[in-house]
């Protein structure tokens, strides 16, 4: 981070080799199709003194907009001088998805950016996440990835890390994940692309529909500022629940049938074997299907979107 101690900065990140051309046709006047480059917002708050190195990403999925939002605000509202340590914070790592109002994946190559971290591959979503791990992730302490709720979500706000291996990286991810201070967190076994990095790193998400409410920006802030006391980044005792429920495992319930979906459950919802989720209907009204929970546990996720297809995710839920 090269700025001064006590100081922010703001700019954007170039991706090398990643310029997309313009597709005007070659005439006289304007002169042939020439490269445009690929860029990125990166924000950079460096403390007044030295310390850990803190990396929030949000918009890896660009219309989960209050993990977004609050990347913004925090960036807006943490004063240098009061920070010990350094945060890069990448409020929008998917711009092109941003500007398109695209879930999920970038419109560039049709890839999730996210899927992209620690894999080989050319398109620019690859370009876009080696550029960050070399310059970003390599130079910090931790992550926190900012996620929440796109188009067709609801999801219950939770922080999850993976358990891999590395006992002293999987405590310290243990620990942001209770720092964030979401009633629920999602221990998963392994898969993370980030473990290559060696660097302790959370998920933690709060939204839903691809909606911006003041709710759900509020947990992420609050949360980013939690870990920040709790690392001893800036001043102050994290606001942590009496209660935090771990959960150790998670599968998922696809519709078998084609028609209108009813859910009977709401996203946190505790839920028994057998129970009746949800119903699909035809469009004469009669009940197609009914959706019933495979093990108890807690509805993580539910796909709003009242038209479902065969195969469709309809939810997630969560295993104590």
């Amino acid at each position: 981070m090269n700025i001064k101690p006590g100081t922010k900065k703001f700019e954007y990140l170039e991706v090398p080799g990643a310029a997309t051309e313009r597709t005007f046709v070659n005439n006289p006047l304007i002169g042939p199709p020439r490269p445009r480059k690929s860029e990125f917002p990166v924000m950079y708050i460096n403390g007044s003194t030295d310390g850990k190195h803190l990396c929030v990403i949000a918009g890896t999925h660009a219309c989960e907009y209050p993990s977004i939002y609050a990347a913004i605000k925090t960036f807006q509202n943490i004063d240098p001088t009061d920070l010990t340590g350094q945060i890069t914070i990448i409020p929008v790592l998917n711009i092109s998805a941003f500007w398109t109002r695209t879930p999920y994946i970038n419109p560039q190559d049709g890839i999730d950016i996210g899927a992209t971290f620690g894999n080989e591959g050319s398109s620019i979503s690859y370009l876009i996440s080696e550029v960050v791990s070399d310059e970003i992730i390599s130079e910090s302490d931790f992550i926190v990835d900012l996620h929440g709720g796109d188009v067709i979500e609801d999801i219950a706000p939770h922080a999850g890390f993976s358990r891999t291996g590395n006992e002293k990286m999987d405590e310290e991810a243990q620990n942001l994940a209770k720092l964030f201070g979401a009633e629920y967190i999602f221990e998963r076994l392994g898969k993370d692309a980030t473990k290559k990095f060696d660097i302790p790193r959370i998920i933690a998400e709060a939204g839903r529909e691809g909606k911006l409410e003041k709710r759900y920006t509020e947990i992420h802030m609050k949360g980013l500022l939690n870990i920040l006391k709790g690392l001893e980044m800036i001043e102050g005792e994290p606001d942590l629940p009496s209660e935090q429920k771990v959960m150790h495992g998670r599968y998922e319930i696809f519709a078998e049938k084609d028609g209108l979906f009813t859910s009977n459950v709401e996203v946190g919802d505790p839920i028994k074997k057998d129970e009746v989720l949800g119903r699909i209907r035809n469009l004469k009204g009669e009940v197609i299907e009914e959706i019933t929970a495979k093990k108890d546990g807690f509805v993580q996720l539910i796909t709003t979107n009242p038209v479902k297809q065969s195969n469709d995710l309809i939810y997630k839920c969560w295993m104590p």
